[in-house]
């Protein structure tokens, strides 16, 4: 199974992934982009999606914990698991901006709020065209101010 989270920074991704990991699953975590600001993001983001191919060939489940926000990325996983033909679950964190800013603004490494606001932005469309994407299950979690 390919659990992919889809939602802005702050919406709950990582909270969710801590609450319901087992421990035999492969994370693939974007969280280090947003914390070390001198990483070479396309190296690192190349690394960890090899990474999260290898395992999912391996049998291994996969949990995609980043914004996905862009179809490109959500395509990706649907991809990869149209190839292995494995079983895929979308996530969707729908949380409101004001919610957004608020949890971002107590993080130890806040998103930039310009960032955060794109991202908003792109879920209010991304979360229509992920019904038309090929996904066995889609999950919504609304978070309330």
């Amino acid at each position: 199974m390919i659990t992919v989270l889809m939602g802005a920074p702050a919406s709950g991704k990582t909270t969710w992934l801590k609450e319901n990991k087992t421990g035999f699953e492969h994370i693939y975590s974007t969280e280090l982009v947003r914390v070390n600001r001198e990483l070479d993001v396309d190296y690192y983001m190349n690394m960890i999606r090899a990474k999260a191919v290898k395992a999912a060939d391996e049998g291994k489940d996969v949990i995609a914990d980043g914004t996905h926000t862009i179809t490109l990325h959500r395509l990706f996983w649907l991809n990869l698991a149209k190839r292995l033909s494995i079983e895929t679950r979308l996530i969707v964190f729908n949380t409101p901006l004001p919610l957004l800013l608020m949890g971002n603004s107590i993080r130890t490494h806040p998103c930039p709020v310009n960032v955060l606001v794109k991202h908003h932005k792109n879920m209010q469309i991304a979360k229509r065209l992920v019904l038309r994407e090929a996904w066995n299950t889609i999950e919504n979690k609304v978070r309330s101010v």
